[in-house]
């Protein structure tokens, strides 16, 4: 019973479907040959437990960790089929005659273990394998002729007789197809039917789970099958035609109610489980190429396929998809409005409608086609709901859209945009920008009709607000700002050009919106009011604290209050929280469009949180804000590759952790001092949120402080100092989400010189040189010591030798003074003495005559009292006594000495010796004695006897050393 009401709602559901695409498609990202750099076909995809992905390349097992691509070639240079990652983190690969698996080395880096060698030797021949999948502790590898079941070391071989065309595991079953025998269980160590009736005529694709008890089965052309329990029925489809045209090549599941099937000629088809169509990418819809060879969907619930020709990633669960209104042409969408349960989008070619399902709050999923509006060829600047109708503004007038068709209200001039006077529906009157000024509408009867152009001005007015004073403001992106009042009378107005003499930083580059019911200025040096108290325009006292001096060219004020914006090719909004009581914002880019939007002609329509649309070069682009903001996958940084640099470049972690490792902890991570420069790679596996990614980073040991946030994904550091280092990593999105930190800790030893032995030997070494040096030094000192002693002793004995000489020069000096006094003296005592004699002689003389007259006068008396007194001068004269006083006194004691040596001298000697120490002469001697020269001579002879001198001997030498 249950099997006939399944195939009853499969019959109705193939009757009702239909084959039309969704109007919103995922984002896509080509990677091509020239990115990743390998063969163009990969024939399957898996993610390990880290984010990375690996694919099954013609040129070996491709990885890609978001930024980064690494090709790893097996042993033979062959094609890799199949991967599978096993739960003990080692990634298995089957090849052309080849298998085994890579895991990383002590270094991180990925090294390939074959399990060739484990093969029978009788099975050891086999072509590709195909296929590999885990039952229980086997893992199963696939041949056309063979399947291998590595369990423990061990490898069982199941030959077949015919030709094995598929394996999968699904809903706890290990399920394979043989050519013959048709569906095939590995149950009780052996492969048994699993259907009542052969399925050997369709060759099997893809198996996904349908269900706890059922599978979902696609064949290469002949559609999609249900497996119930033993038996497989045909699942019809709202395409099933298709599928047996484009050949249905792999399968994944994508959720519990869609599924993708991935074709040889028509891209990837997203049915739900009642087999309804829900997307279809080719590459109409800009996929690299239709021939699709596998599937994934990766831990963010997106799309890779590994295709005929490159690498393509379907950003199948992203917030943003893109609209594009026309499938053959690229056209540029300006400006979007829903309408009657219809989506309007004014493009560069034309107006065009497409009806939107409100089963759908994300109206991107609305399966329709667009159809473009009749009248509408060329540019089409606007469409704007007023008074409930729609009003075009056309490249040739202005219009109204009925349906399906526009209809000409006026005709001849460029019509940008429309704007009610009143805030009270329907407005009877209507203003318009145009190509040449101001024109106005009339309304009435439920028509619009033409009131002509308004007199006062003739700008191009692409820019219109009316204020709560009725002025009307006009931005000119090349003048200024016009304000105009309207005039009493028929289509007349006054219009004031305000520039920067009137307050704005420049006269380009304005743009004027109402946010918050304010007239604002959007400028190049940030958003301006006009302050009517002081007639000049004056920094927003409400958006400045935002957007500060940065340049905005557009703000739109959602439903919520949040403030879309636009700047420098970039999209962006504001949303208002309240924290403890009070107000704040938060400010976020959405990096993913920056470049898309019309540069001048940019436009955001908030239609709901669910849906909002922004103008781009290429159609319109759809973002479900409220998933956007909501959705907050989990981010992770990773170290992929880390290079030490010296004389050759070394890889030192290679990015790939064992299983539950969350950073790399190496046994070994001391590196010699010539590699000192280093080179860091690093990613997140956020594969569709590359562009809003940022990293942070921090060398500690090195870094003061973490970097500031930065797009780049290397970080080179050279020349570092010996020591230990730890290398940190964070990521943060645009929304503010922050990652955990990854790291990896190295150390540089020091240069030989200076390690702890080096060290210490220099400082023995550097001790005994000291040491020595102290020993030489005081060696040196010490016979400098030594030398300065004898320097010291011979300056003291010349200072003696010059004292003692010098003392001899004084005493020789005085004897020298002595002698000359006493001979001076004994001079002096000789004149006395011969002046005594001369006297002597003299008184002789006189007395003599006194005697000869006393004779002639007859005895007189007073001759005799005369004679008396010459004989008593006479006696005083020859006082002897008092002579040798003197003498010795001038002399030395000379005479007392003499006299003491030799007793036996007379009186008569004395004097002779003292005469000749007088140095007198025999006469002057003969003089003073009064006797002959002879008697002195003789005197002297018996002078010398009583001396006892030898006859060579001299008398005056003699005594001359008796003193």
């Amino acid at each position: 019973m249950r099997i006939a009401w399944i195939l009853l709602i499969q019959f109705f559901v193939g009757i009702t479907c239909h084959g039309q695409n969704t109007i919103g498609l995922p984002r896509i990202i080509n990677y091509s040959t020239e990115d990743f750099k390998a063969a163009n076909q990969s024939w399957d995809i898996q993610q390990d437990d880290h984010g990375i992905m690996y694919f099954a390349n013609n040129s070996g097992l491709l990885s890609f960790d978001g930024n980064h691509w690494r090709l790893y070639p097996l042993p033979n240079k062959t094609i890799v089929r199949s991967i599978y990652i096993g739960p003990d983190h080692k990634i298995y690969v089957g090849g052309q005659g080849e298998f085994g698996y890579f895991e990383p080395d002590i270094n991180g880096s990925l090294k390939y273990i074959s399990l060739k060698k484990l093969v029978p030797k009788t099975y050891s021949q086999f072509a590709d394998i195909w296929d590999i999948e885990p039952m229980g502790e086997s893992l199963f590898f696939r041949t056309n002729d063979k399947i291998f079941e590595l369990n423990n070391q061990n490898i069982r071989v199941f030959p077949s007789d015919s030709e094995w065309r598929y394996l999968k595991r699904v809903n706890g079953k290990l399920i394979a197809q043989d050519k013959e025998r048709g569906l095939l269980e590995f149950k009780n160590q052996a492969w048994q039917p699993l259907c009542k009736e052969p399925f050997n005529l369709n060759l099997v694709s893809g198996m996904i789970p349908l269900g706890q008890d059922s599978v979902l089965i696609s064949t290469f052309k002949d559609g999609l099958f249900i497996l119930v329990n033993d038996s497989a029925y045909p699942k019809k489809t709202s395409i099933d035609e298709n599928l047996k045209k484009s050949l249905v090549y792999t399968m994944a599941k994508i959720n519990q109610d869609e599924f993708a099937i991935g074709t040889t000629s028509d891209g990837v088809i997203i049915l739900n489980n009642e087999g309804n169509m829900i997307q279809k990418i080719s590459r109409t819809e800009e996929l690299q190429t239709s021939n699709v060879l596998c599937l994934y969907l990766d831990h963010d619930q997106n799309l890779w396929t590994g295709l005929n020709r490159g690498i393509s990633f379907i950003a199948y669960n992203s917030a943003i998809k893109y609209i594009r209104p026309n499938k053959t042409n690229d056209l540029s969408g300006y400006t979007t409005v829903i309408f009657n349960d219809s989506l309007y989008i004014a493009t560069s070619d034309g107006a065009y409608v497409a009806p939107v399902s409100k089963q759908h709050k994300d109206l991107s999923f609305s399966k329709t086609d667009f159809t473009r509006i009749k009248n509408s060829s060329g540019q089409v600047w606007s469409i704007d709901v007023i008074n409930q109708q729609l009003l075009m503004g056309y490249n040739d007038g202005a219009f109204t859209i009925r349906g399906q068709t526009a209809y000409p209200i006026i005709q001849g001039d460029g019509y940008w945009l429309f704007k009610p006077t009143s805030a009270v529906l329907p407005s009877k009157e209507i203003l318009a920008g145009t190509y040449t000024g101001l024109t106005s509408l009339n309304f009435s009867n439920n028509t619009f009709t033409s009131n002509g152009k308004i007199k006062g001005s003739n700008e191009s007015l692409r820019f219109l607000v009316i204020d709560n004073n009725n002025d009307i403001w006009s931005s000119h992106p090349y003048r200024g700002v016009f304000r105009i009042r309207l005039l009493p009378g028929q289509n007349n107005s006054e219009a004031e050009l305000l520039t920067s003499k009137d307050g704005l930083p420049s006269d380009l580059g304005n743009y004027v919106f109402k946010i918050k019911n304010r007239i604002v200025f959007a400028t190049e040096k940030g958003v301006y009011e006009y302050d009517r108290a002081t007639k000049r325009f004056v920094p927003s006292e409400f958006l400045t604290p935002i957007f500060k001096t940065m340049e905005i060219r557009y703000l739109k004020e959602d439903e919520e209050g949040n403030i879309w914006f636009c700047t420098n090719n970039k999209v962006g909004f504001v949303n208002f929280i309240s924290k403890n009581g009070q107000s704040t914002f938060n400010l976020t880019y959405l990096p993913e469009l920056t470049g898309q939007t019309l540069a001048g002609s940019e436009n955001i329509y908030p239609f709901n949180k669910q849906n909002i649309f922004i103008g781009s070069e290429n159609g319109i682009i759809h973002i479900n804000y409220e998933k956007y903001r909501s959705k907050k996958p989990e981010l992770n940084a990773y170290l992929s590759n880390v290079k030490a640099i010296g004389k050759e470049d070394s890889t030192i972690f290679g990015g790939y952790l064992p299983l539950g490792q969350k950073t790399f902890k190496k046994s070994s991570a001391n590196l010699p001092a010539e590699y000192n420069s280093f080179h860091f790679e690093y990613s997140s596996p956020a594969y569709g949120l590359q562009k809003n990614i940022e990293y942070s980073y921090q060398l500690k040991g090195y870094d003061m402080e973490w970097s500031e946030w930065s797009a780049k994904t290397e970080k080179d550091y050279t020349n570092l100092p010996a020591g230990k280092y730890t290398f940190q990593l964070k990521a943060q999105d645009n929304l503010g989400n922050e990652s955990a930190i990854d790291s990896y800790s190295f150390s540089v030893l020091p240069p030989w010189y200076q390690t702890t032995w080096a060290k210490i030997i220099s400082l023995l070494l550097i001790s005994f040189l000291l040491y020595l040096f102290y020993k030489i030094q005081q060696k040196k000192f010490e016979r400098q010591l030594i030398k300065f002693e004898e320097e010291q002793r011979r300056l003291k004995e010349l200072h003696q030798l010059k004292v003692e000489k010098n003392e001899k020069e004084i005493i020789k000096l005085q004897n020298e003074k002595l002698a000359n006094e006493v001979r001076f003296k004994n001079r002096e005592l000789a004149d006395a003495n011969l002046h005594l004699v001369e006297r002597a002689d003299a008184l002789t003389r006189v007395k003599d005559e006194l005697q000869h007259l006393y004779k002639k006068t007859n005895n007189n008396h007073d001759v005799k009292k005369t004679l008396q007194l010459v004989n008593d001068i006479e006696k005083n004269n020859a006082n002897w006594e008092q002579f040798v006083s003197h003498f010795d006194e001038v002399n030395n004691d000379f005479l007392k000495k003499l006299k003491a040596k030799f007793p036996k001298l007379s009186k008569t000697d004395l004097k002779v010796c003292a005469y000749l120490q007088l140095n007198l002469s025999s006469k002057e001697i003969a003089q003073l004695m009064n006797i002959s020269v002879r008697g002195v001579e003789i005197g002297r002879y018996r002078l010398r006897k009583k001396l006892n001198l030898e006859t060579e001997q001299n008398l005056n030498d003699f005594l001359s050393g008796v003193t």
